[in-house]
């Protein structure tokens, strides 16, 4: 499979480019883009904005400005062009997600479509830590088509798997205080 870093966010809830925030002295796409070099050979980083220069190659969103569904049609795409079974995307903004949580998904995934963290009442799903089989491309392509951008409602027309991890990994750093107490979770730990 391809590991793909989702880092398309306007960030405006954040404030500035929160992809090349810091957190445990990299950036976030960096820290989420080595978490993925752990378990895959390859990792490219897909945004659809400027081109973001990491170490990992850079992978234009198909569809600018259409959200993270269209982020996983892209990783898809280029997950195709690459003769590979599919894709596990990792949105930049959760920056707890380990090895093992990534690991624990793939396992999960088996001989299905897709796999993903998530429990069967709220909060559900976490569609961006989430390994996609190529099949998903068509669904995910037809829904964007229909202007449906909802990466959940993807999950459940695949009828994914899912698999139970510690929630704690999913700390979402969309503002400046989720940004502060990612930092403290990595500094408590280092400790």
């Amino acid at each position: 499979m391809l590991g793909a870093v989702l880092a398309g966010g306007e960030s405006r809830r954040f404030g500035s480019d929160k992809a090349a925030a810091l957190v445990g002295g990299r950036t976030l796409v960096e820290r989420a883009a080595t978490t993925l070099a752990e378990v895959f050979p390859d990792v490219v980083v897909v945004s659809s904005g400027a081109p973001i220069t990491t170490a990992w190659p850079y992978v234009a969103d198909l569809r600018p400005g259409e959200g993270p569904l269209a982020g996983i049609e892209a990783a898809l795409h280029h997950a195709a062009g690459r003769g590979l079974e599919g894709a596990f995307v990792l949105a930049c903004d959760l920056p707890l997600v380990d090895a093992d949580v990534v690991r624990a998904v793939v396992a999960a995934l088996g001989d299905g479509p897709a796999a993903a963290p998530g429990r069967a009442e709220p909060p559900g799903w976490e569609p961006l830590c989430a390994a996609y089989r190529l099949p998903c491309l068509r669904v995910a392509a037809a829904a964007l088509d229909r202007g449906v951008r909802s990466a959940h409602r993807l999950l459940e027309e695949v009828q994914a798997a899912r698999v139970a991890v510690p929630s704690a990994a999913f700390l979402n750093v969309n503002t400046p205080p989720d940004h502060a107490r990612a930092l403290a979770v990595l500094e408590g730990e280092a400790g």
